[in-house]
């Protein structure tokens, strides 16, 4: 049976707050943890033997899967320090003595594995990397084609004058256990991008890059984290937010996923997409907008509006406040009158006193107070 790799290991640092109190994989996307979506599709393709490599707070990954997942067979490869993503794989090489699959545990992304499968024994190839064409391909690895689809060319982020492609990496590989040839004698971190790609292509070893049209997101930044949740609201990717669907009518408008023990006050105005956590309480006069995800038990306060943001579990937003296109972490409180700006982030736990305002972009970390009236308008964060 062919296997395949996890990758869940590294810190996610790009879009902390998020990650200073769970790794990336966890992080949920319209209330489901990132990595389920990943899961998910391995089991759709028919494969069910997975090697997860860990790093970053283990053991929430670790819990998470042995939870939810208990019909897969699932091995785990710990990597005590980062070993790059050819060393965290090099690290699992004993699982490996068949064509194997790559994928991230902290993206989206919609493929067939089984067509990406067929393309790579077709080609006889050692590698084949699922790319993407994407519109600013800086943040990622790109590649140049040869009519039989064979990489000639391949940049990991490149600079804006090295950019020559707009066919991007998605992180999403089918390997031969030969590639591990390539991993000896090199350092102890390795990354396939940086140090095994390369040699392929100089090798001519047979590097073919399979052009997806599927959807695909690494989520590595807070707007494309926002998108994320945009997208399966939107249906763009599935499947479904959990819940049931509540039925249009006076107030309410559009798809509407609600859980369990949820309460809106007849008042209160939903536009949807957007999702609602298990025991969720909306206050009269308020409106949760487009786009919008409340987690578990999350409070919104009377006369107050949230559109196009994330709210985790067990926040509380207060009377006549306003949030606009942010996220908010678990636990926080927003307290009345206050105004949150597109791409704001509140970690975990922050308190935002009455009448406060986060301006654009703006991030405040773990456990901060904001005293009342504030205007933020810098990023805040504890001393190290």
């Amino acid at each position: 049976m062919i296997k395949t790799v996890l990758m869940a290991g590294g810190k996610g640092s790009r879009i902390r707050p998020l990650t200073l109190s769970r790794p990336k994989p966890i992080i949920p996307v319209a209330n489901r943890p990132m990595i389920e979506y990943i899961v998910d599709k391995i089991k759709e393709s028919g494969y069910d033997e997975l090697v997860v490599t860990l790093g970053y707070l283990k053991s929430q990954i670790k819990a998470l899967l042995e939870k939810d997942y208990p019909e897969l067979n699932i091995t785990y490869s710990v990597e005590e320090k980062p070993l790059g993503t050819a060393g965290g794989v090099k690290k699992a090489a004993r699982y490996f003595d068949e064509t194997f699959f790559v994928l991230s545990g902290d993206v989206l992304v919609d493929v067939d594995l089984n067509e990406i499968l067929a393309f790579h024994k077709k080609k006889g190839a050692l590698a084949t990397i699922v790319l993407k064409r994407v519109p600013n391909p800086r943040d990622f690895g790109i590649a140049v084609l040869d009519d039989d689809q064979q990489i000639i060319k391949f940049l990991e982020k490149p600079s804006p004058s090295e950019v020559f492609s707009k066919i991007a990496n998605t992180g999403t590989y089918v390997l031969e256990p030969e590639i591990f040839n390539y991993t000896d004698g090199q350092e102890e971190k390795i990354d396939f991008s940086k140090d095994i790609f390369p040699q392929l292509i100089d090798d001519e070893a047979g590097i073919y890059g399979f052009v997806s049209d599927g959807y695909w997101n690494d989520v590595g930044r807070p707007e494309t984290y926002l998108k994320a949740n945009y997208d399966v609201l939107n249906r763009n990717i599935g499947p479904e937010p959990p819940g049931k669907c509540l039925k249009e009518g006076v107030g309410r408008l559009g798809n509407m996923w609600v859980g369990e023990d949820v309460k809106i006050h007849e008042t209160a105005r939903l536009v949807g997409p957007l999702v609602l956590g298990d025991g969720c309480v909306i206050e009269s006069g308020s409106e949760v907008g487009k786009n919008t995800v409340l987690g578990d038990n999350v409070h919104l306060e009377k006369n107050s509006t949230i559109k196009g943001s994330v709210i985790f579990p067990g926040s509380k937003i207060g009377t006549s406040s306003y949030l606009k296109d942010c996220i908010v972490d678990s636990e926080c409180q927003i307290e009345r009158g206050s105004f949150i700006e597109r791409g704001a982030i509140l970690g975990s736990s922050a308190l935002l006193g009455p009448k406060s305002r986060v301006h654009y972009k703006r991030t405040i970390s773990n456990n901060i107070i904001i005293l009342p009236e504030s205007n933020v308008d810098s990023n805040l964060f504890h001393p190290i």
